[in-house]
């Protein structure tokens, strides 16, 4: 049997707008996996790019017009 999986319009923000890197927008639509590491792809997404960026970078997962989470990673030391 196939896992349920949820998808969610997701989005990268540093100081409070829609990251863009190489003309590659970071925005969309994110297919997740249930579970207790769900959003687990969208802080290594965030992760990923605040260290690109050497600052901290928003992500968020919005249902239906609502934010179901939301987290800010930080550059790695």
């Amino acid at each position: 049997m196939r896992p349920t999986t949820h998808e969610y319009d997701t989005e990268l923000l540093y100081n409070g707008e829609v990251v863009t890197l190489g003309g590659m927008v970071y925005r969309g639509r994110t297919v997740l996996s249930p579970g207790p590491d769900m959003f687990l792809p969208l802080e290594r997404w965030a992760q990923s790019v605040a260290d690109q960026l050497s600052g901290p970078v928003s992500w968020r997962a919005i249902s239906e017009g609502e934010v179901v989470r939301e987290g800010t990673m930080h550059p790695a030391p």
